[in-house]
């Protein structure tokens, strides 16, 4: 009496009142673990949680009034005169409740995952594409699974049938797929991690930020003038990377002084180590130093060295350290050498 390609009957047995008790049961699970458990997760956290919960509560909500819509006019289908049409309207809402029942499911899944990383990573960034990968491959289990049992669509004999179909769109989605493996292959090497300032040179060019995300297609960086950077995923493992924010080791940086010849060199050193001082970025391990890198007719050359508690404060705390420094040169009474400039008169005589 229904349409003949929806099969009730199947639909039916999924949209129980048992399927939605449990759903309705592990929503509210799920956001008592996050009241509990993730309250010292950031803001940008809490609003993707928050979110999240939102739009699964309204899905579950509405698959759940269709299903009831559903089970109260089929069952009253049968009792009056325009019986045929009822059961075929009963036969769309059945449809339409597993579609959203579907879409509940991943979603709550979805929710349980981020929960899992949030509470795992607790002030460690997490990559979206760990969560995008889990998503797609828990649709496709579940859309193949439904497919096969429910309409008796057999997706593994279509698939074996279309080679050709296959073979255009790998080729169209190459790029694509190319950016999606090497976001797999970046994870599970993990040259860098969300929060780490990178710096990444392909060919000629370069750029540099703070990892804000790391998704299917791209890795998405905050640069230092707060511009938005995104770099395909394939032309980042194609590239030299350079990690400013390894664990075993802060960022070291330098600063380049020119001194006159006649300077003393421990009282140059002195002025240059104290301009370091009270400055809070810059950590006392591993300790500040100087060297003399260059020695010529016009100038000895120091630099010094110091490492810093966060990259992305390099140019903040370059501009301190040179002022710094530069009041305690004045301060010990030094003198910066100026460059020299040798001219050849061309018509001189021999």
């Amino acid at each position: 009496m229904h349409d003949q390609w929806i099969p009730v009957e199947k639909i039916q047995f999924l949209i129980q009142s048992e399927t939605f008790i449990l759903f309705w049961v592990l929503l509210p699970l799920a956001f008592l673990f996050y009241k509990i458990f993730l309250t010292r997760i950031s803001d940008k956290r809490h609003a993707n949680l928050r979110d999240r919960f939102k739009k699964t509560l309204i899905h579950l909500a509405m698959t759940t009034v269709l299903a009831a819509i559903h089970w109260f006019v089929f069952k009253n289908a049968y009792q009056t005169n325009n019986e045929y049409t009822l059961v075929k309207f009963s036969s769309y809402l059945s449809l339409f409740a597993l579609i959203f029942g579907v879409i509940s499911l991943v979603k709550l899944a979805q929710i349980y995952v981020y929960l899992y990383l949030f509470f795992m990573n607790m002030s460690v960034g997490v990559p979206r594409l760990l969560a995008n990968m889990f998503t797609l491959a828990f649709s496709l289990i579940i859309i193949s699974w439904l497919a096969a049992d429910v309409f008796g669509f057999q997706l593994a004999a279509v698939l074996a049938t279309s080679a050709v179909f296959s073979l255009v769109m790998g080729l169209a989605l190459q790029d694509t797929l190319g950016n999606l493996f090497s976001g797999v292959a970046l994870q599970i090497d993990r040259p860098f991690k969300i929060g780490d300032w990178v710096e990444i040179h392909c060919a000629s060019e370069k750029w540099n930020g703070q990892v804000q995300e790391i998704s299917w297609r791209a890795t998405t960086l905050m640069g230092f003038a707060d511009e938005l950077i995104l770099i395909p995923n394939k032309l980042i493992a194609q590239s030299q990377l350079i990690n400013f924010s390894h664990l075993q080791k802060p960022a070291r940086l330098n600063q380049m002084f020119r001194f006159k010849l006649d300077a003393s060199i421990p009282l140059a050193r002195k002025a240059l180590l104290e301009g370091l001082a009270n400055i809070p970025e810059i950590v006392s391990e591993p300790p500040p130093r100087t060297l003399i890198t260059e020695v010529t007719d016009s100038w000895i050359c120091l630099k010094v060295f110091y490492s810093l508690k966060d990259y992305g404060t390099r140019y903040r705390t370059g501009d301190q350290v040179i002022n710094q420094i530069m009041d305690h040169i004045r301060k010990y009474n030094l003198s910066l050498a100026n460059p020299v400039i040798n001219l050849i008169n061309s018509d001189s005589e021999d």
